[in-house]
């Protein structure tokens, strides 16, 4: 589990998405509060963003119901920082 110093935690989020959505999602996951940035990459994985939350509650509810919930993800990776 990882912390940051603010007290906040941060993790980075890898995203599948369907080909045709995968440039505009990411203006939906900057919108979200705790979505600190968010990037189309190539590879294995087609967005990352990063989220910074007060908790792991919050951590999960941004991932489970927010991020998972818009159109087009297919998955999702959250990987805790471990520094």
């Amino acid at each position: 589990m990882s912390e940051a110093i603010d007290g906040q935690i941060k993790a980075p989020v890898l995203i599948r998405v369907e080909p045709s959505v995968a440039k505009a999602l990411v203006g939906e996951l900057e919108a979200l509060e705790g979505v600190t940035e968010a990037h189309f990459i190539y590879g294995p994985y087609d967005v990352y963003c990063i989220i910074d939350c007060p908790n792991y509650d919050a951590l999960n509810d941004l991932v489970m119901y927010n991020i998972r919930g818009i159109n087009g993800i297919k998955s999702t990776t959250t990987c805790y920082l471990a520094s």
